[in-house]
């Protein structure tokens, strides 16, 4: 190109790429001279953006033409095939090397792409990862970028060894390990799959492990990991250097110390004479900062120093306590309720508006909160009110989840006929945390309605007082018990008062009006007999039938019915005549009183992970009850957090119930039930316990000699119940890191009934084991279990697979 002094600049070619920002790039301006060297230079400029796939310059008689063909933009990237790394993920990494939707797309660029999604797959121990991309172009200079990935195997840890190691094993410092060699775990843990962040978090908890036993000097010298030829199997040497162990020396505190120094050190975990333990300063310095945040300090700062003595192999530590000002509390803010009231979650609330802080507050309002059925996840965060030192707001963020159960059946057997069911329970009405509950239920055997109301704050002390009405009409066969009808008519009122924060008392007072109807031979005989006792009275009725021949306008005789269980002598009773079986019959007027303490430390309402529950129960009819009776009931649920996943769950439950005044023993419609899906998993509900044989033949079968027989095993209960439970808890592999809503449980189930304390035998407990799964669902909650008897009798029924479940909305 000639040489020649611009006069204008005309760019060609630039569409996306605005004109200012090339002219950025060009060096050079109107008015400048230019020769070739000149637009050697400029092309380069333009080219550096990175914008273009080519660059040219024209003279048009003192114009210099800049002509520009841009690089195609991205319109979408589109990644396959990833199972192990999320997309978001894969993303965040191809953007730190330039590549995102809307840039510039260079194919240059491609293989720097492969190659740090290759480092993303290699950090997850995925070494035979395949990854092909391929581009397609669109209309616009756009293009589509596709990235199948082929993740393979993930390499499988073969093999940890420690080197240098003299005081502790090889099996005791991998056992604090996230990384293992495979083993019967490996499926649900993946501990044996290899990863660089995993790794690096051992090595710390491998100098962690020498610090917490008294190892000042313990160093990490270096780590190899190598891998086979076919990139299945890792090999992981740590070389460690262990040093000496040294023990805690003089333990001093220092600084604005608030209360009495006397008192602080009472706090001190970090004993002189102790063998050092860095996990007994931290636990130090967040039982200081608990202490000071009780009293309202909230920012309280202590920062532990360390003075080592090589000569004597001690440590010195002094803690420097600056508990800033003390803070009160501004205003308390709830975020995420969008059904319940707020005035619902402030009575919960421990910690109140303009009241000096306390942590201890702030945590027992969290965890009655999380006690709450229609919670699902609360947390609570205090942040400082901007441009004061002195005041916090304290914001109370919850999950609602689905209170409200709602039920609906219909169905049809031969049996019962048509089947009609339907139940509504708002565990937190229109958002007041009332209850109110409705069930019906009907079929030609059975027929159910309950009302319940509860306001669980009928006083602002959190007195609560509720109200029931229940009518039922049953054959109890339906339920695996033994065949008698029950017509159950009931109402009651319901308090509850405080105790402690923990601690409850339950009272109950209703009138019950309980009709019973046996019928022999279909009815178990210790029922009937037990009926007869509480003074029941039989009778039976003929209903004779004409003879086809009979002149069919002669009228219908009038059914002939015999009280006290036995005909009379000349009853007229032939082979024309249907006669219906004996029936016993009693109705009771029942007053019931019940009281229950409740002790109840555990931290949610769904799938608690640790506390404890404690109730012993107490109930009776009143001496004006046509049967006397008592029951008392004692429950435990107590839970042992083994790690951040496994819990340990004991369960056990004691029942007893016996007769008073005239009633000699518990009636048996008071009986104590077993087996099932909340009781001992892997049998049938309700058939654990005494079985009785059918009642024997009628009369008139006796008269006439007529053969009968008998059904055996028919489950009538007991006035004495014992069962237990041991349940590992841990979250099921499909479960979210940060969800409580599912639990998975290996359990082992014991448990039986019997007629009384002195008919218990400990052999006669039935025992299983299996897994359950416990899941707050969308559609409410389930409970799944599968359960394997191994000391069933041979009159006992078993169900391996058993659930329940219920609609929400």
């Amino acid at each position: 190109m000639d040489t020649f002094t611009v006069s204008d600049i005309r760019i060609i070619g630039a569409d996306r790429i605005s004109h200012g920002t090339i002219f950025s790039y060009l060096p050079i301006e109107r008015g400048d001279v230019v020769d070739a060297d000149a637009v050697r230079a400029g092309i380069k400029g333009v080219f550096s953006t990175g914008y273009f796939s080519d660059v040219k310059m024209l003279k048009e008689g003192d114009v210099l033409v800049v002509e520009v063909t841009e690089r195609p933009a991205i319109a979408t990237i589109r990644i396959d095939g990833n199972k192990s790394i999320k997309t978001e993920e894969l993303m965040q990494g191809l953007n730190s090397i330039g590549l995102s939707e809307g840039e510039v797309f260079d194919k240059l660029e491609l293989e720097k792409v492969k190659n740090e999604l290759v480092q993303q797959f290699f950090s997850r121990g995925k070494y035979n990862v395949e990854i092909d991309t391929n581009v397609k172009e669109l209309e616009r200079n756009r293009v589509l970028v596709n990235i199948n990935i082929n993740e393979g195997k993930a390499a499988k840890i073969k093999h940890i060894k420690i080197v240098g190691n003299t005081v502790f094993t090889d099996e005791e410092l991998i056992g604090a390990f996230e990384s293992d060699t495979t083993n019967w775990l490996s499926w649900y843990s993946q501990d044996d799959q290899y990863s660089k962040e995993k790794l690096n978090g051992d090595l710390e908890k491998l100098k962690s492990y020498y610090l917490d036993r008294g190892y000042v000097n313990a160093e990490v010298e270096s780590v190899q990991v190598t891998i086979s030829n076919d990139k299945k199997d890792i090999y992981i040497t740590a070389n460690i250097q262990e040093g000496e162990q040294y023990q805690f020396g003089k333990q001093d505190l220092t600084g604005e110390l608030i209360f009495d120094k006397d008192i602080m050190q009472r706090y001190l975990i970090s004993q002189e004479g102790q063998t050092f333990a860095q996990n007994k300063i931290e636990l130090t310095n967040t039982t200081l900062k608990s202490v000071l945040a009780n009293r309202g300090y909230a920012f309280a700062e202590i920062t532990p120093v360390t003075d080592v003595d090589e000569e004597s192999k001690t440590v010195d530590v002094t803690y420097f306590v600056v508990p800033g000002k003390k803070v009160y509390v501004r205003r308390i803010n709830f975020i995420g309720n969008t059904k319940t009231k707020d005035e619902v979650l402030r009575r919960e609330m421990r910690q109140f508006e303009g009241a000096w802080f306390s942590q201890a507050l702030v945590d027992r309002s969290k965890l009655r909160l999380q006690q709450k059925p229609y919670f699902e996840q609360v947390d609570i965060e205090t942040e400082q009110v901007p441009g004061t030192e002195d005041q916090i707001d304290v914001n109370v963020t919850v999950k609602e989840r689905n209170s409200g159960q709602f039920t609906f059946g219909l169905g049809f057997s031969q049996l019962s006929g048509l089947n009609f069911s339907t139940s509504v329970s708002l565990q937190n009405l229109l958002g007041t945390g009332n209850t109110l509950s409705v069930a019906v239920n009907t079929s030609d055997f059975y027929k159910r309605l309950n009302l319940l109301y509860e306001n669980p704050y009928f006083t602002d002390d959190g007195i609560s007082l509720g109200y029931s009405l229940n009518f039922t009409n049953i054959n109890q066969g339906d339920a695996n018990i033994a065949q008698y009808n029950s017509t159950n008519g009931s109402v009651g009122i319901q308090a509850s008062f405080p105790i402690t924060e923990f601690d409850r008392i339950y009272t109950n007072l209703s009138y019950e009006r309980i009709s019973l109807r046996a019928t022999e031979r279909f009815t178990a005989q210790a029922i009937v007999d037990d009926l007869i006792d509480l003074g029941g009275y039989a009778y039976t009725c003929i209903d004779p039938i004409l003879r086809p021949e009979d002149d069919a306008d002669l009228p219908r005789l009038t059914n002939q019915c015999f009280d006290g269980g036995v005909l009379p002598p000349a009853t007229g009773v032939d082979d024309e005549t249907i006669l219906v079986p004996f029936q016993f019959r009693r109705a009771f007027t029942l007053y019931k009183a019940e009281a229950r303490w409740a002790r109840d430390s555990r931290n949610r309402f769904f799938n608690p992970t640790r506390g404890a529950f404690h109730s012993i129960g107490f109930e009776a009819s009143l001496p004006s009850s046509t049967a006397e009776f008592y029951k008392i009931n004692i429950k435990e649920n107590i839970l042992f957090p083994l790690t951040d996943k496994f819990t340990l769950s004991l369960r056990g439950e004691i029942g007893y119930g016996d007769g008073y005044g005239d009633t000699s023993g518990l009636p048996f419609f008071e009986n104590f039930f077993a087996g099932g899906v909340s009781s001992v998993r892997g049998y049938d509900d309700n058939t654990l316990g005494p079985k009785s044989n059918v009642g024997g033949p009628f009369p008139s079968e006796i008269e006439q000699n007529i053969p009968t027989t008998s059904r055996t095993g028919d489950p009538i209960g007991g006035a004495l119940k014992v069962v237990g439970s041991a349940e590992l808890v841990f979250p099921p592999p499909f479960a979210k890191e940060s969800s409580n809503a599912a639990r998975l449980a290996w359990f082992v189930d014991v448990g039986n009934v019997f007629d009384d304390t002195d008919s218990f035998e400990a052999r006669e407990l039935r025992m299983s084991t299996g897994i359950a799964l416990k899941w707050q669902a969308p559609v409410g909650p389930i409970v799944i279990s599968y359960a394997y008897p191994f000391n069933k009798d041979r009159l006992d029924r078993t169900e391996r697979l058993q659930f329940t479940f219920g609609n929400t909305f």
